[in-house]
């Protein structure tokens, strides 16, 4: 018997794709936006859909169904998404195409709206997802929840990071995304098990750990962001549940690095002054030797400090901005095999022979964001928050072949000896002691690559597959994403409540 459910703020899919992934059967999903029931219809072909305002929607005519999965998300409650609505250098979104203004004002139904679906078709388990701050923010929050129960439903806060759920079925999300997702079940069906325990690497017990949430404050309810609010613990005593850090995926697994963007010293339109900051600032940071690729946030964020591409984004949201920064790898001179690159972040070096045979190519590249008060973040790290704005932008440091003479030096350590390039001839004497350095100029800015991170680097980040269908313009399809909730979250709760239902 399959367990149905009912998707009544649908957006672009990304519940619908957690959900039936796990294993449910869609039946209708809702949306007052065209666009996103447009796109919402083209992958879900055999779901009934409706676009209309569910505030004055009549709960009746909705099917009857075992569940409902509903995001009422309250745009002036979100940090990322409505407190700050300034945009960095809105010049760049000039061609990503336009998008309705209804689309950006117009929030998605009330909670109220799920207390009265819930009233007429008491499903046997609903699931609501918002941000965190709607539990601190809201001054209804506690009443509505009340009111849930008084439907004869009890409750479950689960607050989770997308870069932390995930396995080997489910892979988690290259993004921090700090969510609520409260987990209602009639009274009578058995609670699903809905603690995370993301794997972890504990260097006391010296093993993979399932990690366990551990909140700063026991004595409140569970709802907070990580970090601030709970870390994560090695369950075992034996090395007295030590604080462990889970296994992310970076953001330089949805960054497609084959589209490095154009040299903005070739820019027809400059770049604000203030985004050139930034990004000098990045390249100071990021670009020394032995220095990692990063993000960088460029303006109208809450972040402010850059992240390394070996963790996930920041979280997607409608008006959020980075830029990217490439990671360095490893290249193959052996002509017996090609000479093949591989990231140096990545993959693990092949087989060691007798001969040299590889070399290590450092492009210096970090993502950076069109957002206020912020810095560059290096791009092995997860990308920030997706917005639904379009701001993110992709930064890569590539040196040009006119600058490399400057950029790169041999600086010999002998008396009345001058630094020379390392490009134009061969080494000086080589004497019994190490007598030479190499330096690695700062890049100039000039010779830095940028663009704006693609709709599919966004879904990419929501974790959506590629094969996924996203209508409309650039634009219309970043907001899509930015709103969009990460798949991967959601089928990890539907998968728990498979297990009970």
């Amino acid at each position: 018997m399959s367990i149905t459910f009912t998707d009544i703020f649908c957006g672009a899919g990304g519940s619908s794709i957690g959900l039936t992934a796990a294993g449910m059967t869609l039946k209708l999903a809702a949306n007052h936006w065209d666009r996103a029931i447009e796109t919402h219809a083209a992958n879900f072909r055999d779901a009934e859909h409706l676009c209309a305002d569910v505030n004055n929607y009549d709960m009746r005519r909705l099917p009857r169904t075992d569940g409902l999965w509903a995001s009422p998300i309250c745009t002036e409650i979100s940090p990322a998404g409505g407190r700050r609505r300034t945009r960095g250098q809105t010049d760049l979104l000039e061609a990503t195409g336009h998008v309705a203004g209804d689309a950006f004002t117009r929030t998605r139904a009330t909670f109220m709206d799920v207390i009265r679906a819930t009233e007429v078709h008491r499903y046997r388990f609903i699931i609501v997802e918002n941000v965190v701050d709607v539990a601190r923010d809201w001054e209804l929050f506690d009443w509505w929840v009340g009111g849930m129960k008084l439907l004869g439903y009890q409750v479950q806060f689960v607050s989770v990071s997308a870069a932390h759920i995930g396995d080997d079925t489910n892979e988690s999300a290259a993004q921090w995304r700090d969510r609520l997702f409260m987990v209602f079940t009639r009274d009578g069906v058995p609670l699903p098990d809905v603690d995370p325990r993301p794997p972890a690497w504990c260097p006391v017990c010296d093993e993979v750990v399932a990690a366990v949430q551990s909140w700063k404050r026991p004595d409140r309810r569970r709802i907070g962001k990580y970090g601030q609010q709970y870390l994560y613990r090695c369950p075992s005593a034996r090395c007295r549940h030590s604080v462990v850090e889970p296994f992310v995926r970076p953001a330089a697994a949805i960054i497609d690095w084959s589209d490095p963007g154009s040299r903005i010293g070739d820019r027809r339109k400059p770049l604000a002054a203030a985004t050139l900051r930034r990004i000098q600032a990045g390249v100071e940071l990021f670009t020394r030797p032995s220095r990692e690729a990063f993000t960088v946030p460029c303006g109208g964020t809450w972040r402010t400090d850059p992240v390394p591409v070996s963790t996930p984004m920041g979280a997607r949201t409608t008006s959020e901005s980075d830029g990217l920064v490439v990671p360095p790898f490893m290249l193959s001179v052996n002509h017996d095999d090609g000479g093949r690159h591989y990231p140096a972040h990545a993959a693990p070096l092949p087989t060691r022979s007798t001969k040299i045979g590889d070399g290590v190519v450092t492009p210096p590249a970090f993502v950076g964001v069109l957002r206020n008060h912020t810095r560059p973040a290096a791009v092995d790290r997860p990308v920030p928050t997706v917005a639904a704005g379009g701001n993110h932008h992709f930064l890569t440091v590539l040196p040009a072949e006119a600058g490399m003479d400057r950029q790169r030096m041999v600086i010999p350590y002998r008396k009345g000896s001058t630094p020379y390039p390392a490009r134009t001839g061969p080494l000086s004497t080589v004497a019994t002691r190490e007598q030479h350095g190499v330096m690695h100029a700062a890049v100039d800015v000039e010779d830095c690559h940028f663009r704006m991170l693609s709709p599919r680097e966004h879904l990419r980040a929501q974790r959506f597959p590629d094969s996924y269908r996203v209508t409309g313009n650039q634009g219309e399809q970043t907001m899509q994403a930015g709103n969009a909730v990460p798949a991967n979250v959601a089928q990890w709760i539907g998968g728990r409540l498979l297990a009970v239902l």
